[in-house]
């Protein structure tokens, strides 16, 4: 059982409700999105990043794969069993996902970088090292690829840490165990 509100739609304001047109599946709302509606600018500005990284620099398969290792380490297994499913259907096979959830390389060069940095923006207070950031100019990552990552990272921690505070259970099955 959730433990906050599920709000709504009908109380939701215009501005809210046309933030939300953009994750309508099949004409249903998800009710993880009318409890964070409880916060509705907390949802708008989750909503617009959200946007923000569909039409950023990354890839899909590459936003999936920061999605699963933070959710990995934050220990969010709602987060973990929805982005296991966007994973597998934005190509990344179920060998490239566990070795993302293990910290492993994935043998793709470019996404072990990639998933670099995100365990060091998880783990290491301070700046990132230039020998860091040079590894991953030499694998083609762009500044606006850099930020990008930083903008994905902070997206899914809102969500982990929000689910964790509404204990948010999934409908879909649950992550493969690692």
């Amino acid at each position: 059982m959730a433990r906050l509100t599920t709000r709504n739609e009908a109380s939701l304001s215009p501005e809210t409700l046309e933030a939300l047109s953009a994750v309508t599946g099949n004409g249903k709302l998800a009710a993880v999105y009318l409890q964070y509606a409880n916060s509705e600018p907390a949802l708008q500005a989750y909503l617009t990043m959200e946007q923000a990284l569909v039409q950023g620099s990354l890839d899909e398969p590459i936003l999936e794969a920061i999605k699963l290792a933070v959710s990995q380490r934050t220990g969010c297994d709602f987060c973990l069993s929805v982005h296991t499913f966007k994973a597998k259907k934005s190509g990344l096979d179920e060998t490239v996902q566990l070795a993302i959830r293990q910290g492993q390389p994935t043998g793709d060069s470019y996404l072990d970088v990639v998933l670099e940095l995100v365990r060091l923006f998880l783990t290491r207070r301070g700046s990132v090292p230039d020998e860091v950031l040079t590894k991953a100019q030499s694998v083609g990552l762009t500044h606006a690829n850099l930020l990008d990552i930083c903008l994905a990272v902070s997206t899914i921690v809102f969500t982990n840490i929000a689910n964790h505070v509404n204990d948010t259970k999934s409908s879909l099955p649950p992550a493969p165990p690692i």
